[in-house]
């Protein structure tokens, strides 16, 4: 489903990613952890092709991308649904009205099918309730599930989240794993950048830490959180059992 060769990446003749093969399956759940500055969040904008790599190949869905190309960027875009630390979400719409956009603009959906889908989603995250509501009325937690509505409106094969909970308070952030976690029990192939480590390991196939710009260890969650080989990802997690 997404497969990664040799992928490096360099800002300012900096490089952060110095050669990254990763293969992540269909159905597969996949999260990225690491220190702050690893390259977990740059990696999985490459995915996305709102990154692209100083060399290398981004394969999504059989499809890749050149530097170059603009058109490639746009077939590997329509591939996946991001959704960000902050939520984007149109200040101006109503929820239901911010799911129903890109199926009415990008997919050319006509607005009452539009209306039903976005209904749909919206019951899927939990937020019938608030459909009428604009951003501004909803809580942080919300707003996020809004923004995974509106992301999966498109029908992505593909779900990326980044940091999807890191400006969330503690008593919000339940609400919105849970989501993602709905979406891992239906085989919705995910790859997540968290510091949240507990979910990582309760929806998680497969844990890839990233150290210094390379995959340091990979494995399933009970080979990385019990039975860490590297002292790189030793000291990481030590570090957080002390938080």
């Amino acid at each position: 489903m997404i497969e990664l060769k040799n992928i490096k990446k360099s800002f300012d003749n900096q490089e952060v990613i110095k050669g990254i093969d990763l293969t992540v399956d269909k159905g597969e759940v996949v999260t990225l952890i690491g220190r702050s500055g690893s390259g977990k969040t740059t990696l999985l904008r490459m995915m996305n092709a709102l990154e692209l790599p100083t060399d290398g190949i981004v394969y999504v869905n059989g499809s890749s991308y050149q530097n170059d190309d603009k058109k490639s960027q746009i077939t590997v875009r329509k591939q996946s649904g991001m959704v960000f630390q902050s939520y984007n979400l149109f200040p101006h719409k109503t929820a239901l009205e911010n799911v129903m956009e890109g199926l009415i603009t990008v997919k050319k959906v006509k607005k009452p099918e539009a209306e039903k889908q976005a209904l749909i989603l919206l019951e899927k995250v939990g937020l019938t309730a608030v459909k009428d509501q604009r951003p501004n009325a909803l809580s942080g937690g919300q707003q996020q599930r809004v923004a995974i509505a509106r992301a999966l409106a498109m029908n992505p094969k593909v779900m990326l989240f980044d940091e999807p909970t890191s400006a969330l308070d503690p008593e919000l952030v339940n609400d919105v794993l849970r989501v993602i976690k709905d979406l891992a029990n239906e085989g919705m192939t995910m790859v997540i950048v968290t510091h949240e480590m507990r979910f990582a390991r309760e929806v998680s196939n497969k844990i890839v830490f990233i150290h210094d710009g390379v995959i340091a260890e990979q494995g399933s969650p009970e080979k990385i959180f019990n039975h860490p080989e590297t002292t790189e990802l030793q000291k990481f997690l030590n570090i957080l059992n002390e938080v």
